[in-house]
């Protein structure tokens, strides 16, 4: 649940032996890098159905690559996280509906994107970003999805927009691809619906959005 921020110079020079991004504890492991700007959001989601949604700019910029970060989410006991992801961020978001216009409710549907929630089990669903409350790192987080005994942990949660595509792959080696928009649109205190059906000891593994120009 460590996160850290580092300006791209750092990286501007890699040799063939590599370079260390950041340093780990000895049960860890780096789940995600990404490119942001000060205008975006961070979402960080664990195994166990959390997520934390905070600012990209209120998180100080480290100079070298030699620590561990700071804290991103303060997890429970034996979760990990799944995936980092990056979000615009919208100041409409946070507001209730009453206070909008017509215009603020227009821009707030325009720029809405989805955050889209994969089991082992092959259970899963989207929730629109609105419904992720920004707050401050290293909290808790809120539930993403939740992660019952028929849904089971969190496989895969990423950002996504209505016309994306995407691979669903299993740890028996099988993949499926499917269309964002058919998956349903459900709130995140959620189990969501079945996306694949496995057989036996089948689990999902991961899902990843297909490329644009893949497609």
């Amino acid at each position: 649940g460590k996160i850290r921020k580092n300006n791209l110079e750092d990286f501007s020079s890699i040799n063939a032996g590599g370079k260390i991004a950041m340093k780990l504890d000895n049960d860890d492991k780096i789940i995600g890098v990404k490119i942001w700007n000060e205008k975006q959001d961070i979402v960080l989601s664990s195994n166990f159905g959390k997520c934390i949604r905070f600012e990209s700019k209120k998180l100080r910029i480290f100079k070298g690559r030699s620590s561990k970060g700071i804290r991103g989410i303060n997890l429970l006991s034996n979760d990990g996280i799944v995936s980092l992801s990056i979000i615009e961020h919208n100041n409409l978001a946070n507001k209730k509906n009453g206070k909008l216009n017509k215009d603020d409710k227009l821009e707030s549907k325009i720029k809405e994107k989805y955050i889209l929630s994969i089991t082992e089990n092959g259970f899963g669903k989207r929730t629109s970003d609105h419904d992720y409350r920004v707050t401050n790192r290293g909290g808790k987080g809120i539930i993403g999805i939740i992660n019952s005994e028929r849904n089971g942990n969190v496989s895969s949660s990423f950002a996504v927009n209505d016309g994306d595509e995407i691979l669903i792959s299993t740890n028996k080696g099988r993949v499926i691809r499917t269309s964002v928009k058919e998956i349903r649109v459900a709130g995140r205190n959620t189990q969501g619906v079945r996306i694949i059906r496995l057989s036996g000891d089948e689990k999902v593994v991961s899902a990843i959005k297909i490329d644009d120009n893949l497609k």
